[in-house]
């Protein structure tokens, strides 16, 4: 099997995973909502969304290995191929009947991220990029935009589960409000990585993610034409990002650079 067999089944996976976030939406009760960890919840759905998009991924790749945010690491432990997976990502705006949220599928060959698959499911938005294969939105190719510094809009996430961290952060949005137009915080990693591939958003910044929240999008902003790198400058998924196109990403790599490192 080759790259384009796999976003075949990143794609069908994402849209699984979506249609149970679609039939569970604004269903959950207050008894439904467990804590993971302070200001950190979780829900059936997530579950669910993880438990019938693992099944479906190991029935095409019963060699490969599989890593969801719930259940952790299941499958071939030892194969090259991983699929790492959000199976809702935007979990608080999901359990608040807030309709921005997603499922994220990618696959990592030996370390790289080479396919994957964003769907936001209330946007009927299904996004998915290929290694050397480009970035598509519901068959259309994306790129990243090149709006000049005074137009664009700079999307984000709060570090909420990371309190010690907030006043260095306030210190980067700051920066962000008065360089850019605008500034944006959907609450799904994965829904602001594939709106900056889509030229939507003009970059991202945020801290403390996690690689499943991240994976897919990572490569969807470099087959767009974009640079996706941590606050180090470096192509790894270590949860700190800055992305855009390049030179909304220059900048605004800098102003993470005089803030948060």
């Amino acid at each position: 099997m080759g790259i384009k067999d796999f976003v075949q089944t990143a794609k069908e996976a994402a849209v699984i995973g979506g249609h149970i976030l679609k039939e569970n939406f604004r269903k959950i009760k207050n008894d439904d909502v467990e804590y993971k960890a302070k200001k950190d919840f979780v829900t059936y759905v997530d579950r669910l969304s993880e438990e019938r998009i693992k099944d479906f991924i190991l029935s095409k790749h019963p060699n490969h290995s599989f890593f969801g945010e719930e259940e952790g690491i299941s499958g071939n432990k030892n194969s090259v191929y991983r699929w790492i997976v959000d199976p809702l990502d935007g979990t608080k705006n999901y359990i608040n009947g807030f309709e921005i949220f997603a499922v994220s599928v990618a696959l990592e060959e030996n370390g790289e991220i080479v396919a994957g698959a964003i769907y936001i499911p209330i946007l009927d938005k299904l996004y998915w990029a290929g290694k050397g294969q480009g970035a598509y939105v519901n068959g259309n190719q994306m790129r990243v935009s090149d709006r000049p510094t005074d137009r664009a809009i700079i999307t984000t996430g709060f570090p909420f589960r990371y309190e010690e961290e907030i006043d260095n952060y306030l210190k980067a949005f700051r920066e962000a409000m008065i360089t850019f137009s605008a500034v944006r915080r959907p609450g799904a990693a994965a829904v602001d990585l594939a709106m900056t591939a889509e030229g939507v958003f003009d970059g991202f910044f945020e801290m403390k993610l996690s690689k499943w929240d991240i994976a897919a999008g990572s490569l969807m902003v470099e087959e767009a034409g974009g640079v996706f790198t941590n606050f180090q400058g470096k192509k790894e998924l270590d949860g700190n990002v800055v992305a855009g196109g390049e030179r909304i990403y220059k900048i605004l790599f800098d102003i993470v650079q005089r803030t948060l490192v």
